[in-house]
């Protein structure tokens, strides 16, 4: 019997070995991957308990990594641009040492890039380590060093691949500056070769000195812009486009040595305090097909992945408060070694400006504008080395202090009078005014090359379009709503053409400026246009378009013409390309424009409805007297509410301000007016008639609790708690719904407030979500019915509530019936069952209904056999007595 005992107590010896000895592997394995900094013991207390010391620990949202491909990441000058590397520590795992600079810490690294599948081609793919070791802040560039293991799905999907021996190596500059602004290291393992890593320090910068830069070239005029440090990143964080000036000057003068086609402010950081302002930006020779969508950071992050370039610079600086423009100093980033990771910061004196145009023009569109410059050129302000920066495209922001210069609109008369009789001769039919702005854009197919383009007005008269939306002053309104013949109008077209002297199978986007006139009566626009192809700027052109009228039944919304002023010697002329444009015309627009008129009945119909169910359930407690004191504050209030937040989103409507008008485009003769007229009316009438019942309930409720204290009674003591209790479970669930939404709101569209198309606003979203409560209106009654658990007592009136559920869940049935009827636009036009009154959607649209119904079945059955009767226990009304027989002994 002691063998088995031996053999138990040789095992336990065995396993208390191995576990005395891991650490010691651990240890041994650190050193001989690692050997600065070195091993430290770790201190009993952690780095981040009460009473301890933080440390200010690495950390790198994104970066860029090269090489890989033993990963299978990849390769080519595409994975430039879509391969990123995120480190995190673990904050809770690190801890103190012995060493007061040496901090032990445990972090997970993810490396994301694509994988080149060869049946579905470019395909996501990620590995991921998990690493342990230290980190010291002892020198001013601080190092890590890690080791641990990593591992990745395999290509087939079944199964991971495990990496072993894995080595991080980081150096981080404290405090980073304009010299050493990246941090770097290299990734390594006993199954794959080593990695280099390159990112933007993120954190504890040392600003240099404040730069001194020369006013905007021509005596441009500055839109003046308080600093915001979240505006000032979402305006200034995109693509440019550079242009030399002049362009014979020799490569040498110029910032940089490469001839760049396209820059990309990647990376900003910036402090609030004092306007300073740091940035990282790439220059693109050939701005990659696919970089304007970025492409990284779409995928993974709401933040920018850091990308490689042909060349880029770093900068640092200040916001010039009274100059309204950013001025930094800059230092020229060059890779060092043929790896795209190894970058190097070579040359500074670099001067970088930023701004904002107040006015347009044909040849300046730029929503930010700057120039780039060697701080050390001529004493005499010489700028025959500058670099022009802008950036053209949605500005989503604040038009109505820019202004727009037409300077070429007398030459697009003359070639409209002169040289195209045909387009100036009046047709018949009714063609797009200046009212329905949204009918001048329009998408349209080059005929030979079956390529395809878009063209949009910038700006109608004096009007400025924005998004969705005519933005005027009362001149405007004044003068050019009143259908004047010729119209001065501007445009931008974009389209597709075929690379000039290439073999290659792709295309190159055009981007054209134009401004000329439309005839109102013709439905003809001539314009003068400028365009770039090949940074050559071609100014000499001409854009014609013949519009049909809105009541013809044809495919094509618009014929046109993109052809050269030029003679057919000249290098810069072009063969006439002849376009066809296709939009929602005719028949779409048609039944569009009934829909909404048929809508907007609805609307007016329901809050009619609201009305009548209201004035019934005032006649119901004037008839039934105990009504009003079962009946729910809590729900009266949320009704005044409800009917509160239509009147308050439309004042700006009722009440707009002189100087800025957006029209909405009408073309059913008035009757969407009348129709928001009547439904005003009747919101406020229904808005009376619930502060009328609400008045009634409270009055109810203080004679009640008054008459209920003089005989000492508790009933309105049992009414006032119901009441208490009822908001206690309705008060907390509305807030948390209203947080899940702003949580929800600020993860989707917190940082896309300044793309295009701009995604529904906070605003919005909370209207929406108040639809819903209203959905629900019945849910406080009910818990009121379940607390007081009161006899029956009919609170309410049949068609109050039947009534009012079947107008809040009616709706969500047209939505349905909608989705499989009606084909919407880009911008789709919603005035019944609108996003902003409700939530709609396919899951939506069945749950409302049926809560709807569920809570006025509930409280049907309340009313009929008291509010407690889905309880397991009847509740006992306060002041009531169980009778008990006794049995005398």
């Amino acid at each position: 019997m002691a063998r088995p005992h031996h053999s138990h107590l040789s095992l336990l010896l065995l396993l208390l070995r191995l576990l005395l000895l891991l650490p010691a592997a651990t240890a041994t394995s650190y050193s001989s991957l690692c050997h600065s900094p070195a091993a430290a013991k770790d201190a009993p207390v952690p780095i981040h308990s009460r009473g301890a010391p933080r440390l200010a620990l690495p950390w790198v949202s994104t970066g860029h990594f090269s090489r890989g491909a033993d990963l299978h990441f990849a390769p080519g000058r595409r994975s430039s641009y879509t391969r990123a590397f995120s480190f995190s520590p673990r904050d809770r795992s690190a801890r103190a040492t012995a060493d007061p600079a040496v901090v032990h810490l445990s972090a997970t690294l993810t490396l994301e890039g694509t994988r080149l599948n060869r049946r579905y081609g470019d395909q996501p793919h990620s590995v991921s380590f998990d690493l342990d070791g230290y980190y010291s802040t002892a020198t001013p560039t601080a190092e890590l060093c890690m080791v641990g293991s990593g591992s990745y799905a395999r290509e087939d999907g079944f199964g991971v691949v495990l990496l072993s021996d894995v080595v991080l190596r980081l150096h981080v500059p404290r405090p980073s500056n304009l010299t050493r602004p990246f941090v770097t290291g290299s990734l390594g393992g006993a199954d794959f070769n080593p990695i280099s890593l390159v990112a933007y320090a993120e954190d504890d910068y040392e600003y240099g000195n404040a730069a001194s830069c020369p006013p905007p070239p021509g005596a441009r005029q500055v839109l003046g812009a308080g600093f915001s440090c979240g505006r000032l990143r979402a305006l200034l964080g995109r693509s440019y486009s550079l242009e030399h000036m002049p362009n014979g000057h020799a490569a040498s003068g110029f910032p940089l040595r490469l001839r760049h086609g396209s820059m990309y402010i990647n990376q900003m950081r910036c402090a609030a305090a004092d306007g300073a302002v740091r940035a990282y930006m790439v220059f693109y020779t050939h701005q990659p097909g696919a970089f304007a969508s970025n492409y990284t950071a779409r995928r993974w992050r709401r933040g920018h992945a850091f990308v490689v370039g042909d060349e880029a610079l770093v900068a640092d600086g200040f916001w010039d408060s009274s100059r309204s423009r950013l001025c930094l100093r800059a230092c020229r980033v060059a890779s060092s070694s043929q790896s795209s990771a190894d970058l190097d910061v070579r040359e500074c004196g670099i001067g970088v400006s930023f701004w904002f145009p107040a006015a347009w023009s044909i040849q300046d569109r730029s929503v930010v504008a700057g120039m780039i410059w060697n701080l050390s050129g001529d004493s005499d302000g010489n700028t025959a080395a500058v670099i022009s920066v802008s950036r053209t495209g949605s500005y989503m922001d604040d038009l109505s202090s820019i202004k727009y210069n037409y300077t070429r609109v007398e030459e697009a008369k003359k070639h409209y009078y002169n040289s195209m009789p045909a387009l100036s001769k009046e047709r018949k039919g009714r063609f797009p005014s200046n009212y329905s702005y949204r009918d001048f854009e329009f998408e349209f197919i080059l005929k030979k090359q079956g390529l395809t383009g878009y063209a949009s007005p910038v700006t109608i008269g004096s009007a400025l379009v924005e998004g969705g939306r005519l933005i005027a002053d009362a001149a405007f309104e004044a003068e050019e709503v009143n259908r004047q013949r010729l119209l001065n109008v501007s445009y931008s077209l974009q389209y597709q053409a075929a690379y000039v002297n290439s073999s290659a199978n792709s295309a190159q986007l055009v981007s054209i400026s134009a401004e000329g006139v439309y005839d109102t009566k013709t439905g003809s626009l001539c314009m003068v246009a400028c365009q770039v192809i090949n940074a050559s700027s071609d100014c000499e052109v001409l854009v014609t378009v013949q519009f049909a009228p809105v009541d013809y039944v044809s495919r094509e919304r618009a014929v046109g013409t993109i052809s050269s002023l030029r003679k057919q010697g000249d290098p810069l002329f072009f063969e006439a390309l002849d376009f066809v444009g296709d939009g929602m015309y005719v028949q779409p627009l048609d039944k569009s424009i009934s829909r909404m008129d048929m809508e907007s009945i609805m609307v007016v119909v329901s809050m009619v409805l609201s009305c009548v169910f209201t004035a019934l359930q005032l006649r119901h407690v004037k008839k039934h007297p105990e009504a009003l004191p079962a009946t729910s504050i809590t729900m009266l209030v949320v009704l005044a509410i409800g009917y509160v937040i239509p009147l308050v989103l439309n004042l700006e409507d009722m009440y707009r301000d002189s100087r800025k008008l957006y029209f909405l485009k009408l073309t059913s003769g008035g009757s969407l007016e009348l129709n928001e007229f009547m439904l005003r009316v009747s919101t406020m009438l229904a808005f009376l008639l619930q502060l009328r019942l609400l008045q009634l309930a409270l009055s109810s409720r203080s004679a009640d609790q008054a008459a209920s204290s003089s005989k000492h009674e508790d009933s309105s003591s049992s009414s006032s708690d119901s009441e208490r209790s009822t908001l206690w479970i309705c008060l907390p669930l509305y807030a948390l719904g209203a947080v899940v939404v702003w949580i929800v709101h600020m993860s989707d569209g917190g940082h896309h407030a300044f793309s295009a198309p701009p995604g529904p606003a906070l605003v919005d979203d909370l209207a929406a979500y108040a639809g819903l409560i209203l959905d629900g209106f019945l849910l406080p009654q009910v818990v009121w019915n379940a607390f007081s658990g009161s006899k029956a007592a009919r609170a309410l009136s049949p068609w109050f509530y039947a009534g009012g559920s079947v107008i809040r869940a009616a709706p969500h049935v047209y939505d349905v019936l909608r989705k499989q009827s009606y084909v919407p636009s880009r911008r789709p036009s919603y005035v019944y069952a609108s996003h902003r009154d409700d939530l709609f959607g396919v899951g939506w649209d069945v749950a409302i209904p049926c809560g709807a119904a569920s809570l006025a079945a509930l409280l049907f059955l309340q009313q009929r056999r008291g509010g407690a009767f889905l309880c397991c226990s009847k509740s006992r009304q306060p002041g009531e007595y169980e009778m008990v027989s006794t049995v005398s002994s």
